[in-house]
């Protein structure tokens, strides 16, 4: 094997912007990718010594384009920052066919599909921020 690199010569070339020289790019045409709307949305109040992470009204807000991205984003937040080194289970996975939840709880199907997601992701957060108020919104 060999130590030496052999680089295309016109690739570090001097001169002008056209194919083939450094520099050169080409735009991308067409529809940007975007990201998904955020659907479900929690504002959870934290206490003071966690200020740095609050917006201007005090809340930390979780939002995504479900439920599923709501509890995990609340849940991988609690886990950093929580002084609490207990928390709840995983909010739920499905195992041989059948939804099993952190509460002990099994389901043929999912809650978080439902029109009562929002309740249920409300009492998970507050497992997860006992003391904390908890505004839910779901535009889904």
């Amino acid at each position: 094997m060999t130590t030496e690199w052999t680089v295309h010569p016109n690739r570090f070339e001097l001169g002008p912007d056209k194919p083939g020289r450094n520099g050169h790019y080409r735009a991308l045409r067409g529809q940007r990718a975007r990201l998904p709307e955020e659907k479900c949305q929690a504002r959870v109040t934290l206490p003071r010594k966690l200020a740095q992470f609050v917006d201007e009204d005090g809340t930390a807000t979780f939002a995504g384009p479900d439920w599923r991205f709501v509890v995990g984003a609340a849940r991988s937040f609690a886990r950093q920052h929580n002084s609490c080194t207990t928390l709840p289970d995983p909010f739920g996975f499905k195992d041989n066919g059948r939804w099993r939840w952190w509460d002990g709880t099994q389901t043929a199907e999912s809650i978080l599909d439902g029109a009562g997601a929002g309740e249920h992701v409300r009492r998970y957060l507050k497992q997860l921020f006992p003391r904390a108020p908890i505004d839910i919104s779901d535009r889904r």
